[in-house]
C-alpha cells in the first residue's frame, strides 16, 4: 500500500514520536507524578485542537476519568472508571485521546511493566464548549 505522507504530517509525527520518545525514555528515572505529567503532556500534543490551558470553569459539563495501560502489543488501553451517561460523546473523546497516541519508543521493561500491571489514572476535566484539561495539567479550578 503506498501513502503520501505530507511534510506537515510528517513533522507532526516526528514531534510525537520524540515527545513519547522522551516521556519513555526517563519514565525509568522519574516518579510516577512525573510520569503521569508527560503522559498527559502527550495527550495535549496530540489532541491540540481538543485541549483548552485555561483556568477550569466553576461547574464543569462533565468529568472522565479512564485508567491508562499498555497492553502486550505496546498499544495504549483506556477503561472508563467514571464518566457522565448523559454525554457519551465526551466519554468517547477521552477515549479517542488515549487511542490515537501512538505506541511508545525507548520505555524501559521496568516502566512497561509498571504501565501494563498498575497503569495510569487520569480525569479529562471537560468545559461547556467540549473542549478538556488533564487534571494532572490543569489550571486551579475558578471560584464561582
Amino acid at each position: 500500500m503506498n501513502r503520501t505522507v505530507t511534510p506537515c504530517a510528517a513533522a507532526a509525527t516526528l514531534t510525537a514520536a520524540l515527545l513519547l520518545g522522551a516521556f519513555c525514555g526517563q519514565a525509568q528515572a522519574q516518579s510516577a507524578d512525573q510520569v503521569k505529567a508527560d503522559f498527559a503532556r502527550a495527550v495535549y500534543q496530540h489532541s491540540a485542537s481538543q485541549v483548552h490551558n485555561d483556568r477550569p470553569q466553576p461547574l464543569l459539563r462533565a468529568v472522565v476519568v479512564l485508567r491508562i495501560k499498555l497492553d502486550e502489543q505496546n498499544q495504549w488501553r483506556a477503561e472508563v472508571f467514571r464518566d457522565n451517561p448523559e454525554q457519551p460523546e465526551l466519554t468517547q473523546a477521552a477515549l479517542n485521546s488515549v487511542a490515537q497516541l501512538p505506541a511508545p519508543v525507548g520505555l524501559s521493561p521496568k516502566a512497561q511493566q509498571m504501565l501494563r500491571d498498575e497503569g495510569l489514572i487520569e480525569a479529562w476535566l471537560f468545559q461547556k464548549d467540549g473542549r478538556f484539561a488533564l487534571k494532572t495539567l490543569a489550571k486551579p479550578q475558578r471560584g464561582a
